[in-house]
């Protein structure tokens, strides 16, 4: 029987009443079972679709959810709750504290809200539990993918410290996704995106932190937040002061083969003091569940910045004593304020979704060095060298996401410009003094289309990137070294659920720009035989990448293979008519294949909750470099083993292991395996409104690197480590603590990372 066509709507939620987005709502025709129709849940977790007749059924799925099927009659069906499948968990009994992951649309999405992550102290120390990423020094890695841009409630991070600002309790969860598809920069090839919880209620809530770190020095940390919220209007504010010393210890053995075989043995000891302090405040504000704006800046000011350096180098020449220096190198950096400035709007246009980002980022830096050397049998030398950095930029983006077709549309555009000075100035002419100023538009548009099937959900997009690269060296335009790209990125993936197995595959082109690091021209000395610089030459490498990813009960695998073309390396060559001095720079190569596999597992058994990965990376790749074809084939190994422990009376106990092997990542051989052992104990009281963590990190003392490096006609071997072990204590306090609902996606964030 027909009727008229009738609209039929609602809302999907999940289990803790959270919009559900992204879920398949099918029409389906009586008593077949044919497919009429569908759509696609908005990010508010509302859909809507025409029904013809009486004798059709909804049909509601999402991965990791229980499918549900709704008759068309109310066609308005309200709120429509889905609940988790268990099925996915396995044999395993179900604890409130299993950290499930699950493939949710693009992504792994690892749920932290009411599980043992959820006491894991920070966002930082949240994310070194997600299986596939692993913590550097300078941030994190989503391991054969790179280093991941990361959001939190869909705002761009600007700052890696923000992970430790937001404290892991207020997480609910962490989506990981291996292929990014058009809707983000073509440079990214991991996203990571944390969700936070939702607080409900008006009133005015009081975070705060105290951190001591005791390693060879002390280091600290302060921090309060507040929020206040009343109906719609949500105001927020943070304050923090961090204290951080730093000790790096280097052995640098390096060989240039050249008319004479010059060898350097180096002995490095660096030591940097810094302090800083960060602030930020905003407000958004909700006029109901479909329009909301908001606005945010971010203040961060470098109090102090000292850095020390002791560089004594052996030098021979063709295996005769040539010299000995002792060098001392001081360095005083001083910055002005570091601005940034965030608006947004985000909402609800007819059955369309549309939001709106613009940002301003600013930031001066300046670092004047005094490196004393000393000769034993040759002159000495004073070099001086005085740098200012300015990094303007500004940007805007806009996206607009319609139902088309049973499926759903995404469109939208980014643009960006950015203005950069780097003056270097070294007096008595050791090195050049140069003047450069980068001027660079991004300009960007794309579609994404998604579409229900049968047993899933299929996406294909397209992204088109401009770029216009302006370089000016001592205030002349160069045009040899600026750039204009035009470059067109599409990627695909289909993703769904063959009985209890969850799978995504997927295909991407991606692109990674060099940072204004690698193409700055000024150079930097180290001593009389070692200088370093960038190469304003270099050209973006181009990345094909093909990744499936699985999920069993609580098993996790992915297997992902890629090509690099024009891939960045780390070289060096030698000074003209000055042959004894290696100039550290960087090259494109042509092509670079590899392979990531990963394995991983999440049980729950009893009080003790285990997080274990394995990862194997292989590439295949050789080049010529110091007199001869040299291969680095050799696979890498990576794996961890979290353990989390629930004890009675509010404690718990955590001790995670993680290891790499030795193996070969570009032209670098990793010749010494790396290990750490870190555990915690934390204790909660008065409700968890004061918890004390205690730490020890690198019980073990086994986070030393040993690298080696070939260039055109030079080696370089590298023995380092830090102050890594340490005892950490943090005591936090929260009063009705909200955490902020702030909205905006923040735009241009590819290039201030790359500032």
């Amino acid at each position: 029987m027909r009727v008229s066509a009738q609209t039929v709507k609602g809302k999907l939620v999940d289990e803790s009443n959270h919009p559900l987005p992204y879920a398949n709502v099918v029409l389906l025709s009586l008593p077949d079972s044919a497919f009429v129709s569908g759509t696609i849940s908005g990010e508010d977790g509302l859909f809507k679709l025409e029904a013809t007749s009486v004798n059709q059924i909804v049909k509601i799925s999402s991965i990791g959810y229980k499918t549900v099927y709704k008759p068309t009659t109310p066609a308005n069906m309200g709120i429509v709750q889905l609940v988790s499948d268990a099925r996915m968990l396995g044999e395993v009994v179900v604890k409130a504290n299993l950290p499930v992951t699950r493939i949710k649309n693009d992504a792994l999405e690892t749920n932290v809200q009411g599980t043992v992550l959820s006491k894991a102290g920070t966002a930082e120390d949240v994310l070194a539990h997600i299986p596939g990423l692993q913590k550097k020094a300078d941030g994190f890695e989503v391991l054969g993918k790179g280093s991941p841009l990361i959001y939190i409630n869909g705002r761009k991070l600007r700052d890696i410290a923000e992970l430790d600002q937001l404290t892991s309790e207020e997480i609910k969860s962490v989506e990981v996704v291996r292929n990014p598809g058009a809707r983000y920069d073509a440079t990214v090839g991991a996203v990571v995106r944390i969700r936070t919880v939702k607080r409900q209620g008006d009133g005015f809530g009081v975070s705060l932190r105290s951190s001591y770190d005791q390693s060879q020095n002390s280091d600290f940390v302060e921090q309060a937040d507040v929020n206040y919220r009343h109906n719609g209007l949500d105001v927020f504010a943070m304050v923090r002061f961090d204290k951080t010393t730093s000790l790096q210890n280097d052995i640098l053995e390096q060989t240039a083969f050249t008319d004479t075989i010059w060898t350097q043995k180096n002995y490095q000891h660096s030591n940097t003091d810094s302090r800083s302090i960060d602030g930020r405040i905003g407000f958004n504000y909700d006029f109901n569940e479909y329009h909301s704006i908001g606005v945010r800046y971010d203040l961060s000011n470098a109090l102090h910045t000292d850095m020390f350096t002791a560089f004594d180098s052996e030098i021979q020449a063709d295996g005769l004593p040539y010299d000995i220096l002792y060098s001392t190198i001081a360095a005083d950096a001083k910055s002005q304020p570091e601005h940034q400035l965030n608006i947004y709007y985000a909402g609800q246009i007819g059955k369309g979704e549309l939001t709106w980002d613009a940002d301003y980022y600013s930031n001066t830096y300046t670092q004047y060095t005094i490196n004393m050397e000393n000769s034993q049998d040759h002159e000495d030398r004073t070099v001086t060298s005085d740098n200012r950095v300015e990094n303007q930029l500004t940007a805007t983006k806009v996206s607009y996401t319609h139902p088309l077709w049973g499926g759903s549309i995404s469109v939208g555009g980014e643009y960006t410009y950015t203005n950069r000075h780097d003056d270097y100035v070294n007096q008595e002419g050791y090195v050049p003094t140069t003047y450069t100023r980068i001027r660079e538009q991004n300009l960007a548009g794309y579609a994404q289309y998604s579409h229900p099937l049968p047993f899933g959900q299929a996406n294909i997009g397209l992204r088109y990137e401009h770029v216009d690269f302006d370089y000016f060296e001592n205030a002349t335009f160069v045009p040899g070294q600026s750039r204009v790209y035009d470059n067109i990125f599409p990627n695909i993936s289909v993703n769904g659920q063959l009985g209890k197995v969850q799978f995504q595959v997927s295909y991407a082109a991606k692109t990674q720009r060099p940072n204004y690091s690698q193409l700055r021209n000024n150079i930097t000395y180290a001593n009389r035989f070692t200088w370093q610089t960038g190469n304003p030459l270099l050209k973006p490498s181009v990345t094909h990448d093909i990744t499936a990813v699985g999920v069993w009960r609580f098993f996790q695998a992915m297997v992902s293979y890629k090509v690099l073309r024009d891939y960045i390396l780390y070289w060096g060559t030698q000074v003209e008519n000055q042959s004894a001095t290696t100039l550290i720079n960087y090259i494109n190569h042509d092509r670079l294949p590899s392979l990531t596999v990963m394995l991983a597992a999440s049980p729950t058994i009893g009080i003790w909750n285990l997080n274990a990965s394995a990862i194997v990376m292989k590439q295949w790749f050789s080049l010529d470099a110091a007199g001869q074809r040299r291969t680095y084939n050799n696979p890498l190994f990576v794996g961890s083993l979290n353990n989390t422990f629930t004890l009675p009376a509010g404690f718990l106990l955590s001790a995670d292991f993680n290891y790499q092997s030795r193996g070969q990542v570009q032209n670098i051989t990793l010749k010494r395996p790396q290990y750490t052992l870190n555990i915690g104990l934390r204790k909660s009281l008065f409700n968890d409104a004061l918890s004390i963590e205690a730490r020890a990190n690198d019980l073990l003392l086994g986070c030393k690197q040993e690298a080696l490096l070939y260039m055109e006609s030079a080696q370089m071997k590298d023995l380092s480590w830090s102050d890594t072990r340490s005892f950490s204590l943090t005591v936090r306090y929260k009063f009705n603590a909200a955490k902020s609902k702030y909205k905006g996606t923040g735009a241009g964030q590819d290039t201030i990372n790359r500032m």
